[in-house]
């Protein structure tokens, strides 16, 4: 009788991981990222692959579109639904991110590509001191501005009414010091602003601006490249500490996978987009050489005062280095 209890008993404290284990375990990713897109396509297909090569031991539900903003959707994340995220601009997360962004800071793929190598264990510590794991990289293509009527100097810009993304106060109020007029606006906000005239500029990459339909009231494109838009994959810690180790290493490969995938495929998706909208009546305004050295100049000069203030002052520096070491070995 004694024995036929502890039998009973047991079976009572391994049911819950029985059933556990049988379920597997279930990841929600939100983005503000809408469907269709090559990212959202790109994630199904990591989904596909990550329920294939754990026999359905992990299942990656993708929700593109599920946020307004990425700020939103940080907090959601911190609150534990959903468990994963896309971020566009991992800024939303920590400072630190915010060093990809610099205004003419990189100037090229490869370079930009190297740093972001180097600098991949300071954002995964950054990452973890918040409970999150980063999964990969994506790559969206290269900001340039957009704009209502014809731009070609730094003075001509900072006259339009800029997008900027809502949340971010130190941004808004760095443009304001310097002279711009930004608004800031949601994502989704951002063609109800183009069609009401709230913002009339907004920088982005050209597939973006294409897809988001963005560019029917920005028919100018100021042909001037300022940063690559850098986004980043993430699962909760608490989530994806419940996944075998075995399991997490076939889906940080297929993480890999995607992002080498558009780090390979977005720069021509980019280049096809422009193509496609100067079909629909884009104009892209060329600047000689001249002109867009000094572009430059002004936003090194604006920019120097991102160290220590909108980025730590020692991740600032170890880009700098990077970067610099990058050149050097040209």
């Amino acid at each position: 009788m004694r024995s036929r209890f502890l039998v009973f008993a047991l079976a009572l404290v391994l049911a819950p991981a029985v059933l556990l284990a049988q379920r597997g375990t279930r990841i929600q990713l939100g983005s503000v990222l809408p469907a269709n897109s090559v990212w959202d396509k790109a994630l199904k297909e990591m989904a596909s692959e990550w329920q294939r090569e754990t026999d359905g031991r992990v299942q990656l539900r993708v929700l593109p579109g599920s946020v307004k903003d990425e700020g939103s959707l940080a907090r959601r994340l911190k609150a534990g639904r959903p468990q994963a995220a896309v971020f566009a601009l991992p800024g939303d997360i920590d400072e630190a991110f915010n060093v990809l962004s610099i205004p003419f800071f990189f100037e090229s793929d490869e370079e930009t590509f190297h740093v972001v190598e180097k600098l991949t264990p300071t954002f995964e510590k950054v990452l973890a001191d918040q409970g999150l794991v980063l999964l990969n990289w994506g790559h969206a293509g290269w900001a340039q501005f957009f704009t209502a009527d014809r731009v070609e100097t730094f003075d001509e810009l900072k006259r339009t009414k800029v997008y900027t993304a809502a949340g971010d106060e130190k941004m808004l109020q760095w443009y304001k010091r310097n002279g711009f007029d930004p608004q800031p606006l949601a994502v989704t906000d951002v063609l109800l602003g183009l069609n009401t005239g709230l913002i009339d500029a907004y920088p982005t990459a050209p597939y973006v601006a294409l897809l988001f339909q963005w560019y029917d009231k920005t028919p100018y494109m100021l042909d001037v490249p300022i940063s690559p838009v850098l986004g980043i994959t993430v699962v909760a810690e608490r989530t994806w500490n419940r996944v075998s180790e075995e399991d997490q290493r076939a889906l940080r490969a297929s993480a890999k996978r995607v992002e080498q995938n558009l780090f390979r495929d977005v720069p021509a998706q980019d280049r096809q987009a422009i193509v496609e909208m100067e079909s629909r009546g884009l104009t892209v305004v060329e600047l000689d050489d001249d002109a867009k050295a000094s572009f430059r100049v002004i936003a090194d000069r604006l920019t120097a005062s991102w160290r220590g203030t909108m980025i730590p002052a020692d991740v600032y520096d170890h880009a700098v280095r990077e970067r610099n070491a990058f050149r050097a070995s040209r």
